[in-house]
């Protein structure tokens, strides 16, 4: 079965936004839970969870999560605020530069992330 019916018609977008929340909910509310049952944290009990892969692994889906997360909100909110009828035949020019400003942000953001999950 192909799986055409997941194409340019917000199907899959819709699905990883969903998807990505889905596990930045879930990563939230063990972080939190980790701040709660740990009240005494320091540095060194911070550092040992982290350099478990298990937990190394999870942030890093989550920081792929964010990414995707943050890349399908900000392309809609470009795309719908930034429109001919706002802005005459301008509007195309500058949704591209806004979008490749957010990708480039976002690169920035997922390369930073990796390098401090990572490097701990």
């Amino acid at each position: 079965m192909k799986m055409n019916y997941l194409r340019h018609r917000g199907v899959l977008e819709w699905v990883v936004q969903r998807l990505s929340a889905v596990v930045l909910g879930a990563y939230t509310v063990w972080i939190l839970g980790f701040f709660i049952t740990h009240p005494e944290l320091n540095f060194e009990s911070w550092r040992t969870v982290f350099e478990s892969p298990l937990v190394r692994i999870f942030s890093f889906v989550t920081l792929i999560g964010l990414c995707a997360h943050m890349w399908i909100g900000m392309w809609t909110v470009i795309t719908d605020y930034i429109t001919p009828l706002h802005l005459g035949n301008a509007a195309k020019s500058l949704q591209t530069v806004c979008q490749l400003a957010i990708i480039a942000l976002i690169i920035f953001y997922l390369i930073w992330g990796v390098f401090v999950f990572w490097s701990i």
